[in-house]
């Protein structure tokens, strides 16, 4: 036996050995190949390839019966109880949300606490041949604005406007000394995957940050970074680089007595005007209030 199905819009514009790997998990990569080869696995009643783009609407048949074995569906999301997530916006394409610090943004292990652990909590979501997902991720320790997609258009539309630099990314920070009124920085970061930590190398990924000081105190200056670039750390790295690192964040150089994270908050998020966006969102920024840590600095912010 077989299962017949329609590609539904979350699928739409996908692969389609993507889609059955997201359908089927259950089903080894190879076994899915043979499949597609053999003509097993057809599209619209024809043979097909691995990277065909799928469209709405188009009718698939596969050699495998259930979408998900039934111990996999019961753990496609737990229902555990987590407090409620502190809501920017919400419709049925995006969710955005005001992450709070100390919070990972994926769990580090299956079950784990998460923001998309509790996001898919309040959600009751069940479904399995989708699931919520961010299209960018904070660290732990970073507070602030976090876009989760509602759908696979969304995640697809989101992800593509944040590769393309079109999302404008807006975060405070508060960093060591007398920070130059405004400047950039290109400095190219690396990545040590045993270390998780980023340092400037001529071999790394190009990144660029633009900031400009908000304020200053003694010793301290508040700032205003855009991450014109998404590299991991990036924000911690550039800014300790140029001599300026964020207070609390030890990992960077920053001083641990001034605070017990690194001050750092994703303060906004700016669309582009693009017809693919809801109408309350097009165009629209949407920023998340300063975190309780953060609020002493609030005059020169």
């Amino acid at each position: 036996m077989g299962k017949d199905l329609y590609i539904s819009s979350d699928h739409d514009g996908r692969r389609l050995d993507r889609v059955l790997r997201t359908l089927w998990p259950q089903v080894p990569l190879g076994v899915i190949m043979k499949a597609i080869r053999k003509g097993e696995v057809r599209l619209d009643a024809k043979k097909t390839a691995p990277d065909t783009r799928l469209s709405e609407g188009q009718y698939l048949q596969v050699p495998w019966d259930d979408e998900l074995p039934r111990d996999a569906q019961k753990k496609a999301c737990p229902h555990q109880t987590f407090p409620p997530l502190d809501t920017l916006y919400r419709d049925d394409f995006v969710w955005i949300v005001n992450k709070p610090a100390g919070l990972l943004t994926q769990p580090d292990e299956k079950g784990g606490d998460s923001l998309i652990t509790r996001a898919l909590s309040e959600l009751k979501w069940s479904r399995a041949d989708f699931r919520p997902a961010t299209v960018q991720r904070l660290d732990r320790n970073t507070s602030g604005v976090v876009l989760i997609a509602l759908s696979g258009k969304a995640q697809r539309i989101l992800s593509e406007m944040i590769r393309s630099r079109e999302i404008k990314k807006i975060y405070w920070a508060v960093v060591a000394g007398e920070l130059p009124e405004k400047g950039e920085i290109d400095f190219p970061l690396l990545k040590d995957p045993e270390t998780n930590k980023v340092t400037v190398d001529a071999g790394g990924q190009e990144a660029l940050t633009r900031y400009g000081r908000l304020g200053s105190g003694r010793g301290w200056s508040t700032a205003e970074l855009e991450l014109v670039t998404g590299r991991p750390h990036q924000a911690r790295a550039h800014m300790a680089a140029i001599g300026h690192p964020i207070l609390g964040d030890t990992k960077y150089g920053g001083d641990g007595k001034a605070a017990k994270r690194p001050l750092l908050h994703a303060r906004s998020v700016e669309f582009p005007e693009r017809a693919e966006l809801p109408d309350k969102i097009r165009g629209a920024k949407i920023a998340a209030p300063l975190p309780r840590d953060m609020e002493g600095y609030k005059n020169a912010l």
